[in-house]
């Protein structure tokens, strides 16, 4: 049985730089499940200008209890680790005259797959990045067996476009840090975190710290003060 899913996606942001947050969305506090990423090939065709890059993908999920019967024994427990191929492409300004607006500004084109328990379940998922409508916004959509995959995917990505943004370091690892520090008096947002409202969770399991210095815990200890959350 084949199930499809599609979802579109859209980033206030110059096609260009999209298209380089793709390939650096990775590590992301929102991809902990990534295990490590490596070019396998990079490409320049002369003729066309198309860019086409091969990547090779580590990730690690956890199946249901229901699902082990299927692993071969010795396999592990629920841990699944995946390797993925991922090939694209990115095509010049200019690919498509037909397409007008749209085809004055590059566009990637990406497809991956699992390599390894195709038997279990094979996953293959597709995506394009381009300019949306008005030449300016970004239409991001991919093939995806779960919304919540798709969500998580659109976080870390728009947390790497906002980076490149506002010329902040890019996370050297996936622990959930806030990219740059909060600005003093904020609270609620530091509940919407789930590591954040979960405090033992954030004790046991986490590393590192939530913020990058001691400015920005002076700033959550500040932003609780003022909200009356420190009686």
């Amino acid at each position: 049985m084949v199930q499809v899913y599609r979802k579109t996606h859209e980033y206030p942001e110059p096609t260009p730089t999209s298209l380089l947050a793709f390939f650096l969305r990775y590590p992301n506090p929102f991809a902990r499940h990534v295990l490590s990423v490596d070019v396998l090939e990079r490409k320049i065709d002369l003729a066309t200008g198309k860019i086409y890059t091969t990547r090779l993908i580590l990730k690690r999920g956890i199946l249901p209890k229901w699902a082990t019967r299927w692993l071969p024994s010795g396999s592990g427990g629920r841990g699944l680790d995946a390797w993925i191929l991922e090939e694209s492409v990115v095509d010049p300004p200019g690919w498509a005259s037909e397409e007008g607006e749209y085809g004055k500004q590059p566009r990637l084109r990406v497809q991956q797959g699992n390599l390894n328990h195709r038997k279990l379940m094979h996953v293959v998922e597709g995506g394009e990045l381009r300019a949306g409508p008005n030449g300016l916004r970004i239409e991001s959509y991919g093939v995806n067996k779960f919304e919540g995959n798709s969500e998580t995917s659109h976080k870390g990505m728009s947390l790497i476009l906002s980076l490149l943004r506002n010329r902040h370091p890019l996370p050297e690892t996936a622990e959930f840090e806030f990219y740059p520090p909060p600005p003093p008096g904020f609270s609620e947002s530091w509940r919407d975190i789930p590591e954040a409202a979960n405090e033992k969770l954030r004790k046991e399991e986490s590393p590192k710290s939530f913020f990058l210095s001691p400015k920005s815990l002076a700033a959550w200890a500040r932003g609780k003060h003022e909200n009356g959350q420190d009686k």
